[in-house]
């Protein structure tokens, strides 16, 4: 433990480095503007630790997420150089600090109760009580203190590529291809192209090679599909055919995809427009149990003007059905509690 003039220093800046992060958790980034919205704001589900290496995007948000796990580094080196503790004494008092300050934002509409900014911030304090115990000499002075800061930025750099690599293997690694077509229904029906027929998209010549929603599906049409959160996600293709263009047809076409009740992607698709080029679609499904389909087209055809094809899913792999498992516990657990 740091003791004399050391001592005496590192508890000054320890103090002004703490009046620091109160002051961004409840009076920066203009926290006062969100007073001015009356509800609570918390999220008690893990949605996912935002670390990674910029990678494209808004830097700005990247910038934030990474601050949440740097500016805790410090105090996970600092405080046990001052006071004596073992990593389970330090990492419970940190945890339950955090909390209650990320209650305190939320119940002072000054932010939100976040359970990933817990996790992320409990991560940065990790890294650094481990920064300092790897360097078990020289630790009251300038060369030790150097050895602290080094090892713990190798740590920082290390931690936020294994959990960026874990990241993007829950986020775009997956398993096998299954065609839509292959998955029994649950509710309503729906017609599927046995032949695959051809057909041309702004004069391009489209050959669908997994499935073909049946042009003799009835114009509006609803049909569920059971998925039990075994697929990551879905995607196809949707468009209006050129021979619908060329009948001057009037209709529009809304196809919503709805997971579990709550519609989480759609496409409006017009034939009357003359922008009939296809379009690509990739929809997340992580942790769906039951996807519904809906099309609607207002044309007074009795049959469908829309074409969707190759329509398919990607099965979750491990870590993706583990991560599903585990929050649909912790929900249970939630709603079970109130």
């Amino acid at each position: 433990m740091y003791q004399g003039k050391l001592r005496k220093i590192t508890i000054i800046l320890l103090a002004v480095y703490s009046v620091l992060i109160l002051y961004f958790l409840y009076i920066g980034f203009n926290r006062a503007a969100s007073i001015q919205d009356p509800s609570l704001r918390y999220n008690l589900m893990p949605q996912g630790i935002s670390l990674h290496f910029p990678m494209g995007g808004d830097f700005k948000i990247w910038f934030f997420e990474l601050g949440n796990f740097v500016v805790f580094i410090p105090l996970g080196m600092v405080i046990p150089l001052l006071f004596r503790c073992s990593f389970v004494r330090f990492i419970t008092i940190f945890i339950v600090s955090i909390t209650l300050l990320e209650t305190l934002q939320m119940l002072s509409r000054l932010g939100a109760f976040d359970i990933d900014d817990i996790i992320i911030n409990t991560l940065g304090a990790v890294v650094g009580f481990c920064g300092q115990r790897l360097v078990p000499r020289d630790r009251d002075n300038l060369k030790g203190i150097y050895r602290i800061i080094l090892t713990a930025i190798i740590l920082s750099i290390g931690t936020i590529a294994i959990v960026g690599g874990v990241n993007n293997y829950l986020e775009n690694g997956g398993g096998e291809f299954v065609a839509l077509n292959e998955l029994a229904l649950k509710d309503g029906s729906v017609l599927w192209d046995e032949s695959l027929s051809s057909f041309t998209v702004d004069r391009e010549k489209i050959e669908p090679q997994k499935n073909v929603y049946s042009r003799k599906n009835t114009r509006t049409n609803e049909f569920m599909f059971l998925l039990n959160g075994e697929y990551a996600k879905m995607t196809g293709y949707a468009a209006i055919p050129d021979d619908v263009i060329n009948t001057a047809s009037q209709g529009n076409s809304d196809i919503l995809f709805i997971a579990d009740g709550t519609e989480i992607y759609s496409l409006g698709l017009s034939a009357n427009s003359g922008e009939n080029q296809r379009i690509f679609f990739q929809i997340p499904l992580k942790g769906v149990n039951e996807l519904t389909i809906k099309i609607i087209n207002d044309d007074p055809n009795p049959v469908t003007n829309v074409a969707i094809w190759d329509i398919t899913l990607t099965e979750a792999n491990m870590g993706q059905m583990i991560i599903n498992s585990m929050k649909e516990k912790l929900r249970s657990l939630f709603y079970m509690s109130i």
